[in-house]
């Protein structure tokens, strides 16, 4: 399936307006692009983040890698399940960038975070609530990877990767 576009955010911009970026200009021909979409309140994505920065620092020479903040899973003032970090749901953007910016810093997430919009335009294509993986190449989409019975297994993640690099490898020989 193609891969619908939408705007980004970065969480490192100053400038005001604050720019877009498109989610089509992060996918480079011939190299995976892997996104993690999802929250900081999230306790699953919090107790896997560590694994996540392995796989990250294992094919980052491979692979393009982005954690997209979304809308919070379980922000204290709407459904705070699992949440004792205090984190309410976004009215602005400058919340949801502040809350991917602590994310970063609570869980030393060393892959690059977009968010999204204030409009949630990549939680409304993508359905990544409340965390998903997913992988583009060549702007289709080859895996959306979702919690089994409430356990986010990397597995799929790590085989289909393995997967498409082997391919590409093969097709440049």
């Amino acid at each position: 399936m193609q891969t619908p576009d939408c705007s980004l955010v970065s969480l490192e911009s100053s400038a005001t307006p604050i720019p877009l970026i498109p989610l089509h200009t992060l996918i480079r021909p011939g190299k995976p692009l892997v996104l993690l979409g999802g929250s900081y309140t999230c306790p699953l994505f919090r107790s896997i983040s560590h694994v996540l920065n392995d796989i990250y620092k294992r094919y980052r020479s491979y692979a393009d890698f982005y954690m997209i903040q979304i809308r919070e899973a379980h922000a204290s003032d709407v459904w705070s399940i699992g949440n004792s970090l205090g984190v309410n749901e976004h009215q602005t953007l400058a919340d949801r960038l502040a809350a991917a910016r602590e994310m970063v810093r609570s869980t030393q997430l060393e892959i690059p975070v977009l968010a999204d919009t204030m409009d949630d335009t990549f939680l409304n294509l993508y359905s990544p609530w409340p965390f998903r993986f997913f992988i583009i190449l060549d702007g289709i989409l080859k895996l959306v990877g979702m919690p089994k019975e409430a356990y986010y297994d990397t597995t799929d993640l790590i085989d289909c990767l393995e997967t498409l690099l082997k391919d590409i490898n093969n097709e440049t020989k």
